[in-house]
């Protein structure tokens, strides 16, 4: 059999990818070994978020460069990966030419992206092509659009995420004594306009005492020591930023429920079906899951979110949808 199939995704957000999954599993879906190798940027962290992933052979890092040369760096690095696994086709789930123009000087001969009337088109072999006055419209369109125009089966966005069997073993058995139901709050984000206050955190969890035997602040290293000025002397509240990915996926999957900025973590509870609260700060991810609700300040503004409407949030889905621990 010829060379294997690659899927470039050139986000670099964890939520981006699991707007991307579906996709990906409907592109593997047409070739015979029903897989593909994924090219995704080094910061969406796909090779540890899709580990257990089946439709996902391998994850190969395209690294995103700054300064004048990026674009020539970029496509010099997608020339080699084409080159070294001699792909038999290449979809580009975006209108971005540096991998259309790689995959074209490395001579893949199937070659497919987004389009968008960019100059991507020139370097593509097959269409249809997204049109221009798409361009502004939100990925998930754009990626439902591409797939029907591609023939691609798609029944349903739910990312409905694969977690590795071992890292809910572990979760389990590092928080046993805690008792359920359990509440994640995810309080990280990559920038100060999607970060909803530690404080406003800590009163909400609170306030929600009455509904969850134990809160996990989850969040990367560095939200650590702020999660724990919050919490102060707050019982049953704890820390849980020293995870690994894997395993702070299965501690949001194991939880009732979750509430927390629009962020990777805030994908990955969606995805992994855990119901979830979004408070939305700029470009506000959409409500794509039937798990996802979202809360927003109005105008972008995180900070106009109050703490009374974090709590009837959470309250009113946990009393109508009967949250608990079972679902996981």
């Amino acid at each position: 059999m010829a060379g294997p199939v690659l899927v470039y995704t050139p986000d670099r957000g964890i939520g981006d990818l699991m707007w991307h999954l579906p996709t990906i599993r409907a592109i593997a879906a047409t070739t015979p070994e029903g897989q593909v190798v994924l090219v995704a940027r080094p910061a969406s962290r796909a090779s540890e978020v899709l580990a257990v992933e089946p439709t996902v052979a391998r994850v190969l890092h395209a690294p995103n460069y700054k300064g004048k040369l990026k674009g020539v760096r970029e496509v010099i690095d997608f020339y080699r990966i084409c080159r070294a696994e001699t792909p038999r086709a290449v979809w580009i789930l975006e209108k971005i030419d540096r991998p259309a123009i790689a995959a074209f000087l490395a001579g893949v001969p199937e070659r497919r992206g987004f389009g968008l009337g960019h100059g991507q088109e020139t370097f593509l072999t097959t269409g249809p092509y997204l049109p221009k006055a798409m361009r502004p419209a939100h990925r998930i369109d754009k990626l439902e659009a591409f797939e029907k125009g591609h023939g691609l089966v798609v029944t349903s966005r739910e990312p409905q995420l694969k977690l590795d069997p071992k890292a809910i073993a572990a979760v389990k058995a590092r928080y046993a004594d805690r008792p359920g139901p359990w509440l994640s709050l995810g309080i990280g984000a990559s920038e100060p306009a999607r970060t909803w206050p530690a404080e406003r955190f800590a009163e909400t969890a609170r306030r929600l005492s009455d509904l969850f035997g134990a809160v996990f602040w989850v969040g990367g290293p560095n939200e650590a020591e702020s999660a724990r000025a919050a919490i102060g002397d707050l019982p049953n509240n704890v820390v849980a930023c020293d995870l690994p990915l894997d395993r702070s996926a299965a501690l949001i999957a194991l939880s009732a429920g979750f509430l927390g900025n629009d962020s990777g973590a805030l994908n990955v509870a969606a995805a992994v079906g855990t119901p979830c609260v979004g408070l939305m700060g700029t470009a506000p991810v959409p409500a794509y899951s039937r798990w996802l609700s979202r809360l927003d300040g109005g105008e972008g503004r995180i900070a106009d979110i109050m703490v009374d409407q974090a709590v009837e949030a959470v309250r009113t889905r946990y009393e109508s949808e009967r949250w608990d621990n079972s679902h996981a």
